[in-house]
Parts: structure tokens; C-alpha cells; sequence
């Protein structure tokens, strides 16, 4: 064995034993294709169209969301907006569309879309919590000058993954970074008023806050929750004393395998890593919203992508 090898081997221990069903993933991943196209929507063109503009005041819509959504997901993919109405005129060249819009109106109707996500899947769900940058490519040196602090050419997304069903279920964006423990602990609060139920939730040392620690006791939630590495079990919070207790006792392995605290990584680190090899980590907006309102639009995207590739 060599020395690389030696490194590996004791860095990532046994081999992991892949028990998933490819033929049955690969079938979605390319499945994920048919939705750049997917265009059913329009036998359902007028029928939108009306719904839309029953008792709106001003000017009437005259492209229906459902096509408005499939163009930010073409945008979301890095597609300009002038090349999106391109793509667009030529479906109306090929009988597909019964009208298309200009970029102008792409811009505007994106900009203005709420990219929230579908609600999650199942009872009692089990979620973690990651943050992760998109960089601002065109915006970084206005950010820079107008905050005056270095770096200042990221997006901060803190993500909330669902550890079952791999996807993400709530997220925010941030153009100054935020403390993670409190954007999560902000999320659960917002998912629990929307009556969702959820199990447990943790993440990695960021979200060690005694104030997260305590909402999840308060609301019933089980924290799996990685105690920094020096913590001391001496705070005012009770549930996470023992759980440093128990950590220093187990030692970190086995603390993790008992708690599911592997689950962290395809609820978070692969969500994160598949949105920004779909959809990339560069932001190419110029404005605040801009930024914020694209890199929203990827994590959106995702869940789209993803559970289009999953429906049988």
C-alpha cells in the first residue's frame, strides 16, 4: 500500500457501499433534461392567461407563468436573457409557442418571481443546515467599494437540505453574510408555522449557538448538532451540555454513528454541490436584487430539476 494510499484509507476508513439502483438514477438524471423543454404548459395557454388576469388592474398579462418559469430556469442555467427570447421565437417558428416574449419582458418577469420552494415530503422530517457562496462576478468591486470590506464578492445562501429525500426545503440569501445558527434557526421557525412537522435538525459547528440548541428543545426538535471542538459543558443550556458530555465520552466516530450526523453531508454538502455544477457558482447579475434575486433562482431551479427527474 502506498503512502497516498495510507492517507485515504485512514482518512475515509472502509469502502462505502453504494446500494443505489443506477440504472434507475441515471434514468432520472436524464429525465432532469426533458424539463429544459418541457412544454405542456401551453394547451393550457389561454386557460392561464385568463385565470391570471381575472380582476387585475392595468395592463393584462399576456405570457403565462408557467412560461415565465421555464425561461428562469433557462436563465438560472446562465442562459442571457436576449438569447432566452431567441430560443423563445424559434419554438414560435416550430408551432411549439403561440407567441413569444422579448427580453425585456423576460428580464422583468423573472426579476419578479417568488422562488419559493415546494413544500417537503413526509412526516417528521429530518433537515440540516449549511451555508455556501455564489460569487458575484459582474458586482464584486460595486460591493466591495460601496461595504468597504475585503472579499466582498460573495452571496451567502444558507441552505436547509432534507436528509430522506436529498433536496433542498428552505434557504435564504444573504448579500452581507449572517450568522448561520440564526438564519436556521429562523427557517425552522417559518417551516413550523407553515404546520411542517419536522423531526430533527442539525449541522456542523457554525450552528453551535446555545440559542439554537434551546429552540430545538423548546419545539420538540432533536438537535444533531456538532458541539465545537473545544466546547465546554459548563453554558446555561442543559441539552447541550449533555451533548458535549456524551461526544467527549464516545469520542467524535462514534458520537457522529450514533447520532445520524453523516447525514449532513447529501442533505447539504451534495445539494450544494450539484446546484453549483448544474447551474454553476458564478452570479453575473450587476444589481443587489439582481444578485440575490439569481442566486435564489438556482436553488429554486434545483428542486424543480430534481423532482421533475423523480415523478413517475
Amino acid at each position: 500500500m502506498t503512502n497516498l494510499e495510507k492517507k485515504q484509507h485512514k482518512r475515509w476508513g472502509k469502502k462505502f457501499n453504494d446500494k443505489r439502483d443506477w440504472n434507475e438514477y441515471n434514468e432520472q438524471l436524464v429525465k432532469r433534461g426533458e424539463y429544459l423543454l418541457a412544454l405542456d404548459f401551453v394547451k393550457n395557454w389561454d386557460t392561464e392567461l385568463a385565470s391570471m388576469n381575472t380582476g387585475k388592474v392595468g395592463a393584462q398579462y399576456r405570457f403565462p407563468m408557467t412560461l415565465i418559469e421555464l425561461q428562469a430556469l433557462w436563465h438560472a442555467k446562465r442562459v442571457p436573457v436576449r438569447m432566452i427570447e431567441g430560443m423563445t421565437r424559434d419554438l414560435v417558428k416550430l408551432g411549439q409557442l403561440p407567441e413569444y416574449n422579448d427580453y425585456s419582458t423576460v428580464n422583468r418577469r423573472i426579476n419578479r418571481l417568488d422562488f419559493r420552494l415546494a413544500p417537503p415530503q413526509g412526516e417528521n422530517i429530518v433537515v440540516f443546515s449549511d451555508g455556501t457562496g455564489l460569487q458575484a462576478v459582474n458586482g464584486g468591486e460595486y460591493l466591495r467599494e460601496k461595504y468597504g470590506k475585503k472579499n466582498r464578492r460573495w452571496i451567502q445562501i444558507v441552505l436547509l437540505g432534507d436528509a430522506e429525500h436529498h433536496e433542498p426545503i428552505s434557504y435564504e440569501v444573504h448579500l452581507i453574510p449572517e450568522s448561520e445558527s440564526e438564519s436556521t434557526e429562523r427557517q425552522l421557525a417559518s417551516l413550523l408555522k407553515k404546520n411542517i412537522r419536522i423531526g430533527a435538525a442539525g449541522g456542523d459547528g457554525a450552528m453551535d449557538d446555545k440559542n439554537l440548541w434551546n429552540f430545538c428543545q423548546n419545539q420538540n426538535i432533536k438537535p444533531i448538532i456538532k458541539p465545537d471542538r473545544n466546547a465546554l459543558d459548563d453554558t446555561n443550556c442543559a441539552l447541550r451540555n449533555r451533548e458535549v458530555k456524551k461526544r467527549n465520552k464516545l469520542g467524535y466516530k462514534k458520537w457522529a454513528k450514533l447520532r445520524g450526523y453523516g447525514h449532513r453531508w447529501p442533505a447539504t454538502e451534495g445539494i450544494n454541490s450539484a446546484i453549483k455544477r448544474i447551474f454553476g457558482e458564478q452570479l453575473l447579475a450587476t444589481s443587489e436584487q439582481g444578485l440575490l434575486q439569481e442566486a435564489a433562482s438556482k436553488v429554486w431551479a434545483y428542486q424543480r430539476l430534481k423532482r421533475y427527474g423523480e415523478a413517475q
